[in-house]
């Protein structure tokens, strides 16, 4: 499911470079509310068969590159269906997009790995829900941290390694937007607030518990210990779900 997610996200990017190249050469056309008007050239077909050993894969961990290549090789002409069929907003932050349905639609539906992403008992109701935001943030900070060829690293080499983490997880705030369709700006201020008031701590979490085996316990030890968005009661519900 982290190999399907890893690709659609970075398939977006790619994406927008070549749709903006078919621009400048008349074979799109961007229509409101409705799917832009491509013509499938061999400029798209180019990018599509070289996008697993493209920039845009580059410093993941060895199982996300693998499977890039065979979910490409299997469900290419698909997935880019997704994206000459659907309304496209380029260079977009800071507000709703389509790409966590995107998302979804492709690995849900297309390639059948992620049944239960997103998973619909843990979404974020209101703005006011920081709990469950706060719960968000960390499962996308792991998920950005284990697919990443840091995340191959035991906890002991990754304490060496801390800058590059923070580097690492630099745009997490933002790519909220791009992650997640249920209340983005709460996630985003609670991603804020975390990096605001201990981005040490919060890292530190992270490396102790990179190989851990569920998310829970990371989640309770930096939601409700390191940082005040639950409470333990939170987590006693969250186990009887």
């Amino acid at each position: 499911c982290d190999t399907c997610r890893t690709t659609v996200e970075q398939f977006y990017k790619g994406w927008e470079k070549t749709i903006q190249g078919l621009a400048a050469d008349g074979t799109f056309e961007s229509r409101a509310g409705a799917a832009p008007k491509i013509t499938y050239n061999q400029d798209i077909e180019d990018y599509l068969q070289g996008f697993c050993t493209s920039e845009y894969m580059k410093g993941y961990a060895d199982y996300v590159d693998e499977g890039c290549k065979r979910i490409m090789k299997q469900h290419h002409r698909a997935i880019v269906g997704t994206y000459l069929h659907g309304e496209e907003k380029f260079g977009t932050g800071g507000v709703r997009t389509g790409r966590p349905k995107r998302a979804q639609q492709v690995c849900k539906n297309i390639v059948q790995v992620c049944p239960l992403y997103p998973n619909d008992q843990t979404k974020v109701r209101s703005k006011k829900d920081k709990c469950r935001a706060c719960q968000g943030v960390v499962s996308d900070a792991l998920f950005v941290l284990q697919r990443s060829w840091l995340g191959e690293l035991s906890s002991t080499a990754l304490k060496k390694r801390k800058l590059e983490i923070i580097d690492l997880l630099e745009p997490l705030c933002p790519d909220m937007y791009f992650r997640h369709e249920d209340e983005p700006d709460a996630y985003n201020a609670v991603c804020q607030d975390i990096f605001e008031e201990d981005e040490d701590r919060f890292v530190d979490s992270l490396i102790r518990q990179v190989n851990a085996k569920a998310e829970a316990p990371v989640q309770k030890e930096i939601c409700s210990k390191a940082f005040d968005f639950c409470s333990a009661k939170d987590f006693e519900q969250k186990a009887e779900l």
